[in-house]
């Protein structure tokens, strides 16, 4: 299922890698389309323009005409009609590039149309191929979630699990915390106890002094109490094998426990190991989630993409067909037009270089006619200029009144008539002059509108040459696009027979998987009623309950509820035994340190009474050479008490006898004497009365010392009875125990710490100390 689950994760992976690369190559397309939707619409700006542009020229020469007919009124109807045809020549030229202009925008248009179809053609096969790969992709979502569902189930199962250990758990550590509870006041009690015998083993102390009275019975007493001892350490040995072998099979009961502990821990680990898979299957269904959502996301914005574009394109067709049909008809209209134009235009360049030759001509015929009124002229003026002379010379040699008269006449008219024909002739230069001037001006004006008309059709041609190179890198564009496109849509398509092939893989690994897990479960129901049949020794009707049911295999649901029922029972089985062994280690560890103790304590207490017994034997005898040597210091005090006695009745019959004397002799000097003596042995008094005190007090310390050590001897009686009677009582402790220790499968070692030592009563010599340093000092005052 794992290796399943990682090739569904590369398959994934892989799809949404390709995801990634169609998405790419959408909105490469998109751009595409943007970027051919902004030259469709430069190209309905320049057709705009250029509509505008016919239009203006269109209706130029219809508002020129009078105009020019009005301006060139004075020279005469060629110059306007040559005018008009010059208008006329414009207007067609510029109709004539206008149209070449729109049918090669024409085909751009229709190239770009085609260009776009074939784009919205792929974007479609792309999409669609989209829309299968989201299901591919969803109905793996859906067995992703089916795998998370399982994978909560069984979570929430090991939770459960989980909790009642737990609470087995804290149960135990109730149980324990109660035992641990029971043990300290048992240890409290011990202590007390302990307590007790220390007391009582000062009380021997104080009775050990009696004990020198009666040494010999104590002795023979001691030699019963050693007979005892002997029998209790043959009894202890007794006892101690018996531990021994218990302790051999608690030791195996442990090997058996260690192994069921490292199984539990195994088990353990499994359910660590299931959580942890548990988590990382939430985690990666988590993440394919957010997946899922983003790709919802950018499907429902490529939906939405999609309709605008669609949108846009049905009404960019619109547009197309009826630019298309109004196209059409411009270009019917301008092949009529251009034909006329074309027509107009060898008309009038014929009648252009006509009129040019007659302009030419009439300007050499009236340079020639200037020339020749210009000689003309000079003739006329040096014939008048010779007539005028004789005509002088006439009238200096006197000629006759009538005739001076008439030739006087005749040269003023003739002077007359030359000068009118002079005006006559130099109107006419004017006039000669000035449509020289205006033609010059015209065909100054034509050239210029020539030159204009050369550098448009330079710049139309240039623009035709950039149109049809750029034309050339949009169909190479769109060669290499459709080639990527045929490459991806061969590689989509063994992508998806590869799916295919897969998807039938991934179906019959499933129904192998789905065979094997029947197996498996089978397997481990099989062995978990034999795990059931193991522990449900006295649980039969419980095992019954519980039993699986054959068919139970094809329905996991109820499958894993029974074994969650198996399981839970096992656990509260496996919970109860062990509770069992614990409670049964314990008192078995209990037993064993109460044994341990017990030893302990007997053998510490028959050394401290060894050893009290050899220092009560030492103190007695001490006491004894004491008590002689106090007696033999009694004796010599009482001795001396005697003679002080003696010596104070001696002075005061001195005294009595000094006061009848002085009474008789009045001498101041014996009398001082005397009271001097008196007064030394008042002080003699006092101290024999102060040192007999101590020695009262010495002796009653002694008494008391004898009586303690009395009861001490009578107290160490006391205490082997005791611990005979702790011996047959571990004894018949121990015999219970072999029991139920027999059925332990473990024995976990005990958390309570073992109890303390009971310390060793050192004996208190602190009297016998005190009385001696009491002898002492009163030897020294002594």
């Amino acid at each position: 299922m794992e290796q399943e689950m990682e090739r569904a994760r590369v398959r994934l992976a892989q799809t949404e890698d390709s995801r990634d690369t169609l998405r790419q190559q959408l909105e490469e397309m998109r751009e595409d389309l943007l970027r051919t939707g902004k030259e469709k619409l430069e190209l309905q700006r320049d057709r705009l323009e250029l509509q505008r542009e016919v239009s203006l020229l269109s209706s130029q020469p219809h508002g020129q005409r009078p105009d020019r007919g009005e301006s060139s009124g004075a020279p005469g109807p060629a110059r306007t009609d040559l005018e008009r045809e010059v208008a006329e020549l414009r207007a067609q030229l510029c109709k004539a590039s206008i149209l070449g202009e729109v049918d090669e925008l024409k085909k751009a248009l229709e190239l770009k149309e085609r260009e776009r179809l074939q784009l919205f053609v792929q974007v479609e096969a792309l999409t669609t191929d989209l829309a299968r790969r989201e299901q591919q992709q969803l109905r793996m979502l859906d067995q992703l979630r089916d795998i998370q569902s399982q994978g909560k189930v069984e979570q929430r199962e090991a939770q459960a699990l989980l909790q009642e250990s737990n609470r087995s758990r804290e149960e135990l550590k109730e149980r324990a915390q109660d035992a641990v509870r029971q043990w300290r006041a048992k240890c409290r009690r011990l202590q007390r106890e302990l307590e007790e015998t220390k007391t009582g083993a000062l009380l021997h102390a104080s009775q050990v002094t009696q004990a020198t009275k009666e040494k010999e019975g104590s002795q023979a007493q001691l030699k019963v109490l050693t007979t005892q001892t002997e029998a209790v350490r043959r009894e202890l040995t007794e006892v101690l094998g018996r531990l021994a072998h218990r302790e051999e099979e608690l030791h195996r009961r442990d090997v058996e426990l260690s192994e069921a502990h490292q199984r539990h821990v195994s088990l353990e680990q499994e359910n660590r190991e299931g959580r942890e898979s548990a988590a990382a299957l939430q985690e990666e269904a988590r993440r394919h989630a957010s997946l899922q959502a983003r790709l919802r996301e950018e499907n429902q914005r490529l939906e939405e993409q999609a309709d605008a574009q669609a949108r846009r394109s049905q009404r960019d067709q619109e547009a197309h067909a009826s630019l298309q049909a109004a196209l059409k008809e411009e270009a019917a209209s301008a092949r009529a037009q251009l034909a006329q134009l074309t027509q107009r235009l060898t008309a009038e360049e014929r009648s252009g270089r006509e009129l040019q030759r007659d302009i030419q001509a009439r300007l050499l015929a009236a340079q020639e006619e200037a020339a020749s009124l210009g000689g003309q002229l000079r003739l006329e003026r040096e014939v008048h200029r010779k007539e005028l002379e004789s005509l002088r010379a006439v009238a200096d040699g006197g000629g006759g009144g009538g005739g001076r008269s008439r030739k006087e006449r005749e040269a003023q008219e003739a002077l007359r008539l030359c000068v009118g024909e002079r005006d006559e002739l130099q109107a006419r230069l004017t006039e000669v002059k000035v449509d020289a001037s205006s033609e010059r001006e015209q065909s100054r004006l034509l050239r210029l509108k020539l030159d204009r008309m050369k550098e448009e059709c330079d710049k139309l041609a240039q623009e035709l040459n950039t149109r049809e190179e750029e034309h050339s890198l949009l169909h190479r564009k769109y060669q290499q696009l459709k080639q990527e496109v045929d490459s991806r849509a061969r590689k989509g398509e063994e992508r998806r027979r590869s799916s295919e092939v897969e998807l039938a893989s991934l179906g019959q690994k499933v129904s192998r998987l789905e065979a094997e897990q029947e197996a498996v479960l089978s397997s481990a129901g099989e062995e978990l009623d034999k795990a059931c049949r193991s522990l449900a020794r006295n649980a039969e009707d419980k095992l019954q309950a519980i039993a699986q049911i054959p068919g139970l295999v094809k329905d996991p649901h109820r499958w894993l509820a029974e074994t969650k029922s198996k399981l839970r029972w096992l656990c509260e089985e496996v919970q109860e035994r062990e509770g069992r062994e614990r409670r049964l280690r314990r008192q078995q560890q209990q037993a064993k340190e109460q044994l341990k103790e017990a030893r302990r304590s007997r053998d510490e207490e028959q050394a401290a009474l060894l050893q009290r017994l050899h220092q009560q034997e030492k103190l007695l005898h001490s006491l004894g050479t004491e008590k002689k040597e106090l007696l033999e210091r009694s004796r010599r005090k009482e001795e001396e008490l005697r003679g002080l006695q003696d010596r104070v009745l001696d002075l005061e019959l001195s005294t009595r006898v000094a006061l009848d004397h002085l009474e008789s002799m009045p001498e101041k000097v014996s009398v001082a004497e005397d009271f001097r003596d008196l007064e030394e042995s008042q002080r003699q008094r006092e101290a024999v009365q102060q040192r007999y005190a101590k020695h009262k007090d010495i002796v009653r310390d002694l008494q008391h010392q004898l009586d303690q050590s009395k009861r001490r001897i009578q107290e160490c009686r006391e205490e082997k009875l005791d611990a005979t009677s702790r011996s047959a009582k571990l004894a018949s402790l121990s015999s219970p125990v072999r029991g139920p220790s027999a059925r332990l499968a473990s024995s976990p070692r005990s958390d309570r710490p073992p109890g303390k030592r009971p310390t060793s009563p050192e004996p208190d010599i602190s009297p016998v100390n005190g009385a001696r340093n009491n002898r002492n000092h009163r030897n020294h005052n002594h």
